[in-house]
């Protein structure tokens, strides 16, 4: 990877500037007098629950990728960053190292909580012997750009969740992948050649809230789609029977119209704005520049997913558009964490697995990319499929 030394030492400072932030929030929130049990934040939102009936057992599994149906999935995998990883989930307490915290089994595509609502876990309604899925909790580990440290992985916690905090696509191929294969391999209730197994892949908030400016070194459309690709290609050579969930990144800035609706958020960010510079710093300018950057990503993996489709019968990478539509700016703070006011909270985790879950259950030629969290929830036959097509 050849970086610039002023790019390498603006990471360095970041990734100090990041941490020492999360380590003295609680000050912050002492000195403005918030309480972490007063909610602060209007809205009305449906109740997220699982309400599907039981499925007879299939006659037989999936003979190809295009077969595949949920109750065929075995093993849950992820790779992406600290909104997979779980951060901020549970929003403030009273021990504030507790703040920084990864709430992984809560994280909305790989959780395994205990009623946790996370699209694993409405898998495991029809597989009880579900892989895979991460639970609990622990401290921050944290992966950024060329700043990742060895040996953080909690793998009796994480399982094969393996985001990490600060993640950026290149990060994904050369630190997650190594350590999702290494515990797949590892694992001895994973049948690698003949179970089916769900891979969600949702990452890129890093790298646009730090390619605003257009001119950081491996964060244009060009190098986004080079090393995407290039993970693709190792997971297809290295993980047999894989359903690649693809989520199309949601426009960040979009956090920006949702936190300013909010007195304390508007006070945070007043403290914490270099959590994502080109939303908070820049002004609008550089917020139009990140969506422009978000939309040539999400137009790339498009292309990507274009690379592999229709090739193998064990492998497809599936677009999944459905959380990136600007309607989600129309939310309230209640979807941020009180953490940070940045940091997906655990209904907007709810509120993504709702929507997610109803993306993989239609067809590519109906999905669209409204964040669509008032539609019903679609309940699955022995005949739906997660569609790659």
């Amino acid at each position: 990877m050849n970086l610039s030394k002023g790019f390498i030492v603006l990471v360095l400072l970041g990734a100090f500037v990041a941490v020492f932030i999360q380590f003295s929030n609680f000050s912050l929130f002492s000195l403005i007098g918030y309480d972490e049990h007063k909610s602060n934040y209007p809205g009305d939102y449906p109740p997220i629950s699982f309400t599907c009936p039981s499925l007879p057992p299939l006659e037989r599994p999936a003979r190809n990728v295009y077969e595949l149906r949920p109750q065929d999935i075995k093993v849950a995998m992820a790779l992406g960053d600290s909104i997979t990883a779980g951060f901020g989930i549970m929003g403030l307490h009273k021990d504030p190292i507790l703040d920084l915290y990864e709430y992984r089994g809560k994280s909305f595509s790989i959780g395994g909580d205990v009623g946790a609502n996370t699209i694993a876990s409405w898998l495991r309604n029809y597989n009880k012997d579900l892989v895979g899925m991460s639970v609990g909790s622990h401290a921050g580990e944290v992966c950024y750009g060329p700043i990742c440290p060895p040996d953080q992985y909690h793998p009796d916690k994480d399982v094969l969740n393996a985001a990490q905090s600060g993640a950026m696509i290149p990060n994904l191929v050369k630190h997650e992948l190594r350590y999702l294969l290494e515990q797949l391999k590892k694992n001895p209730k994973i049948d690698m050649e003949n179970d089916w197994k769900l891979l969600t892949v949702f990452a890129g908030a890093n790298d646009v809230c730090l390619g605003c400016s257009g001119h950081v070194p491996y964060l244009t459309a060009d190098d986004y789609e080079k090393h995407m690709t290039e993970l693709m290609e190792e997971i297809h050579n290295n993980i047999p029977k894989v359903f690649v969930n693809y989520i199309l990144l949601f426009n960040v800035s979009q956090v920006y119209d949702v936190s300013m609706k909010s007195e304390y958020c508007r006070i945070v960010h007043r403290v914490l704005g270099i959590e994502c510079v080109c939303v908070f710093e820049g002004g609008e300018k550089t917020r139009v520049e990140i969506g422009e950057l978000t939309r040539q990503y999400n137009d790339r993996a498009v292309e990507i997913a274009k690379k592999f489709a229709g090739k193998y019968d064990d492998f497809a990478v599936v677009i999944q558009p459905c959380i990136a539509d600007g309607t989600a700016a129309t939310l309230t703070p209640e979807v941020v964490s009180k953490v940070d006011c940045f940091h997906p909270s655990l209904l907007m985790h709810e509120l993504m697995t709702k929507v997610m879950w109803n993306c993989m259950l239609t067809p590519s030629s109906e999905k669209d990319s409204t964040f669509n969290y008032s539609a019903p929830l679609k309940c699955p036959t022995n005949e739906t499929l997660l569609y790659t097509n």
